[in-house]
This record gives C-alpha cells, structure tokens and sequence, in this order.
C-alpha cells in the first residue's frame, strides 16, 4: 500500500501565513522571541505587552530537566506565569508571540508553544489573555507538528490557531499514512472556540484540500484508508460532502475491506461496552467518526452484530 510519508510530513510544517501551503521557515508573521545562539531567554515587547521565554530549573516540576516558562508583563508587573512541560533538550524548543486573537477586550494576546519531545508529539499551546478581572491562562491542549499554529488564516488582521485535527492520525491507518483536514481555532473570552467551519475561511480550507489532493494521485488513493478519511473531511468543510461519497462508494473495494472495530459511543474500541462494539466497513466507521467529531449530521449508525468481533 502506498504510504504518505512526505504528505503526512507536510501536513504539519506547511502551515503559515496566509496561506495553509506556506513553509514554516518564513519569518513569523507576529512579533516572536528569537533565541539568540547559546541562550535560554528570549523577550518580545508590542503595545505595551511582554512575553518572556526561558528554560528554568523548578525543582517543584522537574529536579532533573528545565522547565519552559513564559513569563507575561504588562507595565512592568508580571501578570500571568506558564510552566510548559520538560521537553529533555538543554536548549529552548518554545516561543511566545503577541498577537490579536480575543476581539472581545482592547488587550493583545500572548500565543505561547512549547514542544514536549517525542516522536510525532507534541506542542502545547497556550494562549494568555486579560478578562476583565485580570490575566488568565487558555490551554488549547497539545498538537502534533512544528508549533508555528499561529496564523491569520483569513487576512483581516486577527490571528487564529491553524493546525489539522490530531483525531484524524493514526486513526484509519499508521501516522504516515494518515491526511487530517484543517482545524482552525479561536479564544473568546477565556474559552477555547473551534471556527473551522466559519466561511470566512473557505479558502483556507480550499487551498489544503488541494495540498492533500496533491499527496495521492491515480487508483492507489482509493486504496488508503487513511488519506481518504481526511480527505473526506476537507471535502465537507468547503461544501463538496456529497461529491466525496459518492466517488468513496465508487472507488472503494468493499471485497478487499476487512473491517474496522468501531464504537459506537465514541473513543477507544477497548474500552468500550461490548453492546456498543461494532464491526463494519470502512465507510461505515469513516461516516460514523465523522457523525462523532461533528464533520457531518448524525444519522442512523450500524447495529453492533452478534457474535465475536474482529479487533
């Protein structure tokens, strides 16, 4: 089977500026700590708001390893601290850029990444932001990639987090065999908001379909689980949904499919009830993950068959 290496790769480094096909290397679009060579600190000041990044030994979070810290400054007091997990390396793998996310206040924000080591994971974002009371700290969870999430996705001035949806990998085939549509998120007033599907950003969302069409190309594509999934979603959320099925149901062998152990309520098929335990083919466990993550209106999910289940 075809694998997609070199596109899955892409997936996650080609996500900048403007433009979801940008290469990361390009100079950040917002004022960025830059670490000068051999240093552990780096600051960046813009309207009247300072982010610090630095590796710092916290004996209370990690006595062996340096802990990522940023540090946030407004007017020369320090309003807000982040502790980002130990990545292992003895130089800095984290930035903080100030940007404006949250429209709702009069106060830029401060977009935090910090890499946790590991193959194919991970970076936790952070954003920092006043709420009226003060400062608070918006954990966006950890994404798999560079990091470099922070983009104006839609060129009007306001940055939004552009990464692919991690639910996607290594869920209908390996990690490089996986394709993930765009994910694009906000913070409104302390609270993490998914806007992908808002059609300010249909050409963003465009323009990554045609990355990921791009990946796999002739017959084998219908072959690749893993791709089709996340093509599928990228089709839906530029309004082509229907057009994709139809060319699935066309394409896909249904002799050549063994099957896929789903459950029915969602998550992990190990740790699901057995009665919700369901064993179907490719297009059925594709629609059913897309029903659960929101990519499409629920409908009438199979029935979990009698007997042994194939895991």
């Amino acid at each position: 089977m075809t694998k997609l290496a070199p596109a899955a790769l892409a997936a996650f480094t080609l996500l900048a500026a403007g433009s979801p096909a940008m290469a990361q290397a390009d100079p950040p679009p917002f004022p960025t700590t830059e670490f000068a060579d051999g240093t552990k600190t780096a600051t960046v000041t813009a309207d009247g708001v300072t982010a610090t990044v630095s590796l710092e030994r916290r004996l209370s979070v990690d006595p062996a390893m340096d802990v990522p810290v940023l540090t946030v400054t407004v007017g020369g007091r320090m309003v807000q601290e982040v502790l980002a997990t130990p990545s292992g390396f003895d130089f800095p793998v984290s930035e903080a850029s100030i940007a404006e996310i949250d429209t709702t206040n009069d106060t830029p924000e401060v977009y935090f990444s910090s890499f946790t080591g590991g193959a194919h994971c991970c970076n936790e974002i952070y954003v920092v932001e006043a709420d009226g009371e003060g400062w608070t700290t918006v954990s966006l969870g950890a994404f798999d990639g560079g990091g470099n999430f922070l983009k104006d996705a839609d060129g009007d001035g306001v940055a939004e987090i552009v990464a692919v949806d991690n639910a996607f990998l290594y869920q209908f085939d390996s990690y490089a065999g996986s394709a993930a549509p765009l994910q694009i998120l906000s913070v409104e007033q302390g609270e993490v908001v998914d806007v992908s599907r808002d059609p300010r950003f249909l050409e963003a969302h465009e323009g990554w379909l045609a990355e990921i069409e791009s990946w796999a190309t002739g017959e084998d594509r219908w072959t690749m689980p893993g791709w089709i999934a996340g093509w599928v979603a990228a089709k839906l959320l530029v309004g082509e949904g229907e057009e994709a099925w139809e060319a699935v149901e066309a394409n896909w062998n249904m002799a050549d499919d063994a099957g896929f152990v789903i459950c029915l309520d969602g998550g992990d098929s190990f740790s699901c009830a057995p009665s919700r335990i369901a064993n179907v083919s490719f297009p059925e466990a594709l629609r059913v993950f897309l029903e659960q993550h929101d990519y499409v209106a629920a409908s009438a999910t199979p029935a979990a068959p009698q007997g042994e289940q194939r895991r």
